[in-house]
């Protein structure tokens, strides 16, 4: 991971703010925010389950969060450094698997 690498007018990353929180080294905050990760996607994997009959807008809402192990996975925060997740979103949409 590339901390500190973002121009002088990005915000920190999620890694490096909670470094920078919790006084913690990359690979702890790296671990933590893939923990918090999986316990949301837990969590609203329970909640389409337990409810649905939940109005349209807020399945968009949830689908949106389902996205987040997407942007966060193998410890790149994708929306900082978006150059792993460009080659998953042209698999997904630009070249995809044909039936």
């Amino acid at each position: 991971m590339q901390l500190g690498s973002q121009n002088k007018a990005d915000m920190p990353c999620s890694v490096e703010s909670y470094i920078n929180e919790h006084k913690v080294t990359a690979d702890v905050a790296i671990a933590k925010i893939n923990e918090l990760v999986e316990d949301e996607w837990k969590t609203t994997n329970q909640a389409r389950i337990d409810h649905r009959d939940v109005l349209p807008v807020v399945q968009r809402l949830i689908n949106i969060t389902m996205a987040i192990p997407l942007y966060y996975s193998d410890g790149i925060d994708g929306f900082t450094f978006g150059e792993g997740i460009q080659e998953v979103l042209e698999k997904l949409y630009v070249k995809p698997i044909p039936l």
